[in-house]
């Protein structure tokens, strides 16, 4: 038991903090002038094109502030936008990166209204291609 105890911390550290590059350690190669950036950008989104340049740019600062920002706007999109949840689709299974991004948004940052919307429509009017993003609103 006492050698296989620092082989678990080990594998959990090596998850958390991977050579492929942490969330932590992306945030720091976020300057302070990028995350007010991204902050500014993620506000203003108004499509899935939108969010995946966003995406592109920012994905870099995705954590505190920005995180919550880049939670609104998907909540906003999905919930009054839902006829274009096509295009999210779309773009989200050409990109992996992306669709975890998108995935990693649908959190406790949605305004109640917003999500009983967003929960309602993936009930209702999930497309066939769309069960991953669906399943993932209805579980959350």
């Amino acid at each position: 038991m006492r050698k296989i105890a620092p082989l678990v911390l080990c594998g959990t550290l090596l998850m958390l903090f991977g050579s492929k590059g942490s969330y932590a350690e992306k945030a720091k190669n976020c300057s302070a002038d990028e995350s007010i950036r991204a902050r500014r950008d993620a506000a203003h989104l108004k499509d899935w094109h939108g969010v995946l340049t966003s995406f592109r740019q920012f994905g870099i600062c995705d954590n505190g502030r920005v995180a919550e920002e880049y939670s609104y706007a998907i909540s906003r999109l999905l919930a009054h936008d839902w006829d274009h949840v096509g295009v999210l689709l779309e773009l989200a299974n050409s990109d992996q990166a992306f669709q975890q991004f998108v995935l990693r948004h649908i959190n406790e940052n949605f305004p109640e209204e917003e999500a009983q919307s967003i929960v309602r429509n993936a009930r209702e009017h999930c497309p066939d291609d769309g069960k991953w993003l669906c399943k993932a609103i209805v579980d959350y």
